[in-house]
């Protein structure tokens, strides 16, 4: 029988996901964008934790300096 009330402890969840990168609280849902197929290629090519963190970062400061700059 299924275990209907499954206990995750915290140490759980620290190994569960690890983030990369960021000393930041993150999100809890992703967002996820559908790349041109060259750039998914190139991003595919990249090691995980730096395609990760390389993306991370971009969005970041994107959206960080459009709201800078709408003031």
């Amino acid at each position: 029988m299924a275990n209907l009330k499954p206990v995750m402890t915290e140490e759980f969840e620290k190994q569960k996901f690890k983030p990369y990168g960021s000393d930041e609280k993150l999100a809890k849902k992703a967002a996820f964008v559908k790349l041109p197929v060259d750039v998914m290629e190139e991003l595919n090519s990249w090691p995980q934790a730096e395609r990760v963190v390389f993306l991370r970062s971009l969005i970041t400061n994107a959206v960080r300096e459009k709201v800078r700059r709408a003031g």
